[in-house]
Formats: C-alpha cells, sequence, structure tokens
C-alpha cells in the first residue's frame, strides 16, 4: 500500500508489504529511504536529524542516511548535492523517483517495490549527454549503531577452490582503517564485522549476494546479484561495508560501465528485515533461510 507521509517535516511516502513492514521513502531530496520498520517495530536505519534542518541552504552533499543511491566509483561526480525535490510516480504496490540529471548529466532513478514479505530496490542511471562517463551504480544503506551489532559476509567461492578475499580501506581520503581491529572477525564461513565504534571500510567480491545485519532479535538480509567476469568498482568489489562511530553501512556495486548517452543501467537489491531466528552456523544455513524467504 502506497500513501503520503511525512518524515522529519519533508514530504514522502510510506510502503508498506503483505507483511507489516514499513518504508518511509523521501520525495522532497533524494532518492532516499529513509526508514524501514519490520513488522511495526522500530526503524533500523540511521537518521542524521540535523541534515533536515541544513537542507533549506544547502548546496552542498547531505547524508540524511538512510539508503541512497550514488555512482561509483567514488570522485567529484558521487558527492553531487541531492537536496531538490524528485519526480514521483505510484501505484498500489510501487514507487518510483526520478531526480534531475543536474550538473553531472547523469540523471538517477530508484523504484522501490512492496513484495508479500520482502522489497525490491531497481536503481538506474540515465547518461543525459553528451560526454561518455565511466561509472557504476552504488547503492548504499546506512544503519543505526547499536551495541552488540554484527554484520555477516559470506567471503569466499563455492567449489573445492575456496579463495577467501577480503581488501581493507587503510586510508582514503581523510578516513582509515585499522586493520588489525577486533571488529573485524575473520572466520572459514563469515567475515564476521562487530562494529567498535571506529572508522573502518572492507569491500571483497561477494558471489553467495547478501550481507546480514544481527541486532538483538533484529535481522536484515540485503541481496544483490553478482556477475561472474564483470569489472567491478574499487579492485573488483561487489559489497562493501563502512564502519564509524555514527554509523554503519552495508553497500553494494554494479559492474562498473561506460554509460552511453540515453542508455540506463540499473542495479537491483531484495530486502528483508524481521525477528525470525536465523541459523549464522554456515553460509548453506543462511542461503537455505533465503531461499525460504525471498522465494
Amino acid at each position: 500500500m502506497v500513501e503520503e507521509t511525512k518524515f522529519e517535516g519533508f514530504t514522502a511516502i510510506r510502503l508498506t508489504n503483505d507483511k507489516g513492514d514499513e518504508l518511509v521513502i523521501l520525495t522532497e531530496v533524494g532518492p532516499r529511504i529513509m526508514s524501514f520498520k519490520p513488522e511495526g517495530g522500530a526503524n533500523f536505519f540511521y537518521v542524521n536529524k540535523d541534515n533536515f534542518r541544513e537542507k533549506v541552504d544547502s548546496d552542498q552533499w547531505l547524508v540524511y542516511g538512510g539508503t541512497r543511491l550514488w555512482v561509483s566509483p567514488e570522485t567529484a561526480v558521487t558527492y553531487a548535492q541531492d537536496n531538490v525535490p524528485v519526480q514521483v510516480k505510484t501505484d498500489r504496490d510501487r514507487v518510483t523517483l526520478t531526480a534531475p540529471a543536474g550538473e553531472t548529466g547523469i540523471r538517477k532513478t530508484m523504484v522501490v517495490e512492496a513484495k508479500p514479505r520482502t522489497f525490491r530496490i531497481t536503481c538506474t542511471v540515465v547518461n543525459e549527454g553528451p560526454p561518455l562517463h565511466s561509472a557504476g551504480i552504488w547503492v548504499l544503506s546506512c544503519l543505526e549503531p547499536a551495541a552488540g551489532s554484527r554484520i555477516y559476509l559470506p567471503w569466499g567461492e563455492q567449489g573445492e577452490w575456496n579463495v577467501k578475499d577480503m581488501k581493507y580501506w587503510r586510508s582514503w581520503l581523510d578516513a582509515g582503517s585499522d586493520v588489525e581491529s577486533k571488529q573485524w572477525r575473520p572466520t572459514n564461513e563469515f567475515f564476521i564485522i562487530e562494529p567498535t565504534g571506529e572508522t573502518g571500510k572492507v569491500g571483497f567480491r561477494n558471489r553467495h549476494g547478501f550481507a546480514l545485519f544481527k541486532r538483538g532479535n533484529l535481522s536484515f538480509i540485503k541481496k544483490a546479484g553478482y556477475i561472474e567476469e564483470a569489472h567491478y568498482p574499487d579492485d573488483g568489489c561487489s559489497f562493501e561495508v563502512y564502519t564509524s562511530k555514527d554509523f554503519y553501512e552495508i553497500e553494494t556495486l554494479s559492474p562498473l560501465y561506460c554509460l552511453k548517452p540515453g542508455i540506463a543501467y540499473s542495479h537491483s537489491e531484495d530486502w528483508w528485515a524481521g525477528y525470525e531466528r536465523i541459523d549464522t552456523g554456515s553460509i548453506r544455513s543462511v542461503e537455505s533461510f533465503i531461499e525460504g524467504t525471498f522465494s
């Protein structure tokens, strides 16, 4: 179901599915999905309330929080401000939001669709040209920090040749990661992140195509397909995770494309959140839950 609402004083859309989950999607800026409340519970997305007050006079990019659509790799184009209203089209179970191309010449569209137990988010970019751009689609979900949180990343491959590879952002921009930090906990099945409040970032080639966030009895699964032999940004990363004292981010990335004028390039995610018990003893046990939930 789709209905108009307000979020921190901004115009927005509420989208619900049959399970009773609720998303709130901004229309005054964005596109941004600012709230995810599973089964009548609390919003577990991070919200920067100060940015909602700063937007009025800002010509700079603001984080806001929630889930946003960027282009990779991380350049000045990535940080193009998105503080203007989006075009909105709604029907019974779907919301389509399109932001103007602006100075970058790249038009962004986010389609959010309610499924019976899940949501599908399809992000599309179109180069309105005429210059070519080399870029990919980057979808980042900001999560509210909480003690005891864990992020499970299913690293490695399937088969006899199982090579596990994780990249650490030792330094970037004005930030850096401590490779020896106790928040990184590699295991034979999952690369587990137990955030400590430190700033850090890791990324990898996620052939299993999902990440699992757990906080107390809440679980959030973010799914995105992996294309073998495609050229991914950041030296081959299709999933990345950022940690800080303010929020965590689970990020998915499409392959890099030569964005030709007028051609649409898309990347999709599927989301589930709830309070069911998920066995994290193995990658296969989580995949079994996903198969039964997302089918």
